[in-house]
């Protein structure tokens, strides 16, 4: 199915472009014929929708606008916000940092908003993973929210000594740390 919608989406740009002027597009050749109709990678129990409402500014809160729908029907979703580097993002004073939404009435889903505060310019992530207590146990879902903050793009770490090794190939040494 999911294949399907593939073909027809590149067939739907071809047209438009060639409606366009740009008749020049070639479609991608195919390079994965699958057995079966699945295909793509399975979906966690907990669909996670995000809108950044207004622009990302440097020291300014930003309201993130999250909608949560479960194929667990009535049952709460506990939700947790996570920043790796605390350098580039926080949240907000009186944000929350985990919380439980009640599980939606009808099938509009759950909405949560989270205001977090960017401290640099460049792509900043917010994690929010969400999850449902059943009768096996918890499942649930991450999803990592990007947030571009100005032009800047983010800076590269560069780990190791970059090398070549007896063959001529570039190779990377990661010296080891002893405790």
């Amino acid at each position: 199915m999911q294949y399907t919608l593939r073909v027809l989406f590149v067939l739907a740009a071809m047209t438009l472009a060639a409606a366009c002027g740009k008749a020049e597009v070639e479609a991608p050749a195919v390079t994965f014929t699958p057995d079966n109709d699945i295909v793509g990678k399975p979906s966690g129990p907990i669909t996670v929708s995000y809108r950044i409402i207004g622009k990302p500014v440097v020291g300014q809160p930003v309201a993130i606008e999250l909608k949560f729908d479960s194929a667990f029907g009535d049952q709460p979703v506990a939700i947790a916000y996570r920043i790796n580097d605390a350098t580039a993002l926080r949240l907000a004073d009186s944000q929350p940092a985990a919380l439980t939404v009640a599980a939606a009435v009808d099938d509009a889903g759950s909405n949560q908003r989270v205001t977090v505060i960017p401290m640099r310019e460049g792509r900043l992530y917010l994690n929010v993973s969400a999850s449902v207590d059943t009768g096996e146990g918890s499942m649930g879902t991450v999803t990592a929210i990007p947030i571009q903050v100005g032009n800047a793009p983010r800076p590269v770490q560069e780990n190791g000594t970059a090398g070549t090794d007896e063959n001529g190939d570039a190779i990377r040494a990661l010296p080891a740390q002893e405790n």
